[in-house]
């Protein structure tokens, strides 16, 4: 009828931040899109897109620019963390929560489709919190872990002081300590590494960084009035890049360790089938992967050791020479329990 109102396309229904988002996404991919798409793609006026656009500019400070020869928009540079989606300390439990009962999905239709999930989720923590799958390249698995409701506690309470900027304090025992001891920091990230959880911050009596497993903090308090300014260059999986799995040398600051190692048979085909690293190197050795050499750059050899240990006699260490010693020495302590 005359003077009625146009029935709204249904992106207009959709919440603002949410259409920014799939033009975000859109323009990541660099596929040059232009109003007309964008607007065919969130369903609305390419009018609105523009506004979007704009607001993508000159408020979030996203570098996306207008490329004529292509026709259609792209990022000047890089963009990594999405700076609009601020999650709140249930949302983080919730992601928490997620992560931990989702059972095994190897070759399952919703490999994909979970992965990307969580992905974009938790690229809206700002590094924050980091939900990071162990196999993320290859065949999407999740190990079963049960939780603790003492667990969740703790993950909500420090989920509050990452997010909020707050000192905590807490009580802590190293796996080489009988005592517990006392630890000031402030919190920069809480990260999932093959199902366990850790935090990352500034320890204060040791004026420098450190790392806890969340199962054994205890006694956790955290400051009301005490704040802090997360570095603008901290970046978890930055930090966490030269490790193995999570911990760091206390002194990562020189040269990285480069392993070497031979798997054989079994191990060989199992270990080239999964990314254990960003800097892991395959090398078939013999046909059909029944022998190959893997490598790493690594700061330190803790974890490293107990990984080649776990292949048996399916690995031997060529290089570092430190790295052959420890493997050597574990083994030989193992073997003297089995001689009676």
């Amino acid at each position: 009828m005359k003077g009625q109102s146009k029935t709204p396309r249904s992106g207009e229904t959709r919440r603002p931040i949410e259409r920014i988002f799939r033009i975000h996404e859109q323009v990541q991919r660099g596929r040059f899109p232009n109003c007309r798409k964008l607007a065919d793609k969130v369903k609305v006026t390419q009018k609105t897109v523009q506004r979007d656009i704009n607001f993508m500019r000159d408020g979030l400070g996203l570098p996306i620019e207008y490329d004529p020869v292509r026709h259609g928009y792209f990022y000047t540079q890089p963009v990594g963390e999405f700076p609009l989606l601020e999650m709140s300390v249930e949302d983080a439990v919730a992601l928490f929560l997620a992560r931990q009962a989702l059972t095994p999905l190897e070759n399952s239709p919703l490999e994909a489709t979970l992965r990307e999930s969580f992905r974009r989720l938790a690229r809206s923590l700002a590094g924050k919190v980091c939900f990071n799958w162990s196999d993320i390249d290859q065949a999407f698995s999740v190990r079963e872990v049960g939780v603790a409701k003492a667990e969740i506690a703790i993950f909500e309470k420090l989920s509050r002081a990452v997010l909020e900027s707050k000192e905590v304090s807490f009580d802590y025992r190293k796996l080489s300590a009988s005592e517990s001891e006392s630890r000031t920091m402030h919190p920069y990230s809480l990260v999932d590494v093959s199902g366990g959880w850790y935090l990352i911050g500034h320890d204060l009596k040791r004026d420098a960084m450190r790392t806890f497993a969340l199962q054994r903090i205890k006694g956790l308090t955290v400051s009301k009035t005490k704040g802090f300014v997360r570095p603008d260059e901290f970046r978890a999986e930055d930090y966490l890049g030269e490790s193995f799995g999570v911990w760091r040398a206390a002194d990562a600051k020189g040269k990285p360790h480069r392993i070497r190692i031979r798997l054989e048979g079994w191990a060989a085909r199992v270990a080239s089938e999964r990314r254990w690293h960003p800097s892991q190197q395959v090398k078939e050795l013999r046909g059909k992967g029944e022998r190959s050499e893997i490598s790493f750059e690594l700061a330190n050899l803790e974890e490293i050791t107990s990984w080649v240990l776990s292949w048996g006699a399916q690995a031997e260490v060529l290089a570092p020479k430190a790295l052959r010693t420890r493997v050597s020495g574990e083994i030989k302590k193992a073997a003297k329990l089995y001689r009676k």
